[in-house]
């Protein structure tokens, strides 16, 4: 194919819109639905995201933010903290990366002092798994070419490590499989492999118009409750900044005082 022929055809291909305000509802499951929990993705700025996670109302409620390189394709700074009444939040912990030195450093504030984090990451880009894939479901949309093989190294915050929880799965690896339909649809079918889940890998299937995930049923799980890991989208609105608001406050309303 000649120069302008390559030029024609990437012309065709839609820039990714940014789709600012818009909240993206999961739920994240062992693979056979146990212990399922809400995630909501609420792009907040064209770098910027928060991400609450709940299970039930009235009940604790993580909210963590994240500043994201779209070139590049990973976060600069994730900082982790729980959701307050009136849609407040309450940060305790932040996890930030030195592309430099190719190294996530952290700080968790706890009632016993502070614990100090550090992980030597050797791919980029990189995912942080108990982030719950949020920052791959934005970054993914700007890739120039939706249904070319990729990868990313897959970091994860695992509290029962002792000293220094944060821990490297490895390389995780994404080859294209074939357009289908799921969950009602269109949709670009990966399958994940590579040193960070050996055999217990899985589908990923990725929105074939906007690039955001759809679902993804993997072998390892990204948090201590579960065995393995589901991902699943449930609900897109472009509500904003009002929405985003009245969802976090509801969390709390008519509750106990705590």
């Amino acid at each position: 194919m000649g120069l302008f022929a390559v030029a024609a055809a990437l012309a065709l291909v839609p820039a990714a819109a940014d789709h600012i305000g818009r909240i993206y509802t999961y739920v994240r499951s062992d693979r056979d639905g146990a212990e399922a929990e809400t995630i909501h993705v609420y792009r907040e700025s064209r770098t910027q995201i928060g991400v609450a996670k709940m299970r039930g109302r009235c009940n604790n409620a993580a909210y963590v933010t994240a500043d994201l390189d779209l070139e590049r394709g990973y976060a600069t700074r994730l900082g982790g903290g729980r959701l307050r009444p009136n849609a407040q939040r309450e940060e305790f912990a932040v996890l930030s990366y030195d592309a430099a030195m190719r190294r996530l450093d952290g700080r968790v504030d706890t009632p016993n002092g502070p614990i100090l984090l550090t992980l030597n990451v050797a791919d980029t880009p990189w995912h942080i798994y108990d982030f719950d894939l949020a920052s791959l479901t934005i970054t993914a949309q700007y890739r120039p070419n939706r249904r070319a093989n990729f990868s990313f190294g897959m970091p994860l915050l695992w509290p029962d490590d002792g000293a220094n929880p944060l821990r490297y799965l490895g390389r995780a690896e994404l080859r294209f499989v074939r357009a289908e339909r799921r969950g009602g649809r269109r949709a670009l079918r990966f399958e994940a492999g590579g040193p960070a889940f050996g055999n217990r890998g899985g589908p990923i299937w990725f929105d074939a118009v906007d690039g955001h995930i759809v679902e993804a049923s993997w072998g390892i799980p990204n948090h201590s409750e579960h065995r393995d890991f589901r991902l699943r989208l449930t609900r897109i609105s472009d509500g904003g900044a009002a929405e985003w608001r009245r969802l976090l406050s509801a969390h709390f309303e008519g509750c106990p005082s705590r």
